[in-house]
């Protein structure tokens, strides 16, 4: 009892791809349908919505509160980019690149309710869009 052996026979992209030495892209196009959060085409810069989910000092501290908050919201909500940055001086997080006022107000919503961002706000900011 207790005594056995077990084997596991895994293709070698499957250990890539968990290890994050690859990125999984389907090979059929209608299988990217199943994939919200995964967006293709071009990056184009303009003008939206982020959610600012922390905003502290200027410490090292803050630095890693400012990264730890980012690091919540994209574990829960892994469509979502979180965008940490030192603006003189403070750290701050966002979250999100959202066209308009309203896909932002939707998932700031969803944060306040999985209890990630009770102070989050919405700022007007330079977001990245796919065409």
């Amino acid at each position: 009892m207790g005594q056995g052996t077990v084997t596991v026979h895994q293709d070698t992209l499957l250990d890539d791809i968990v290890n994050g030495k690859k990125q999984f892209v389907p090979e059929k196009k209608e299988d990217k349908k199943d994939l919200p959060g995964l967006q293709t085409g071009k990056k184009m810069k303009a003008r939206g919505y982020r959610i600012q989910v922390y905003w502290g000092g200027s410490t090292r501290t803050d630095e890693a509160n400012a990264k730890r908050a980012g690091a919540k919201v994209t574990t829960l909500f892994p469509e979502l980019q979180a965008y940490t940055t030192f603006e003189s001086p403070n750290w701050r997080c966002r979250v999100g690149d959202f066209v308009t006022r309203q896909e932002a107000s939707d998932y700031l919503s969803k944060l306040k309710e999985a209890r990630l961002a009770k102070d989050a706000i919405i700022v007007k900011s330079e977001v990245l869009i796919y065409q």
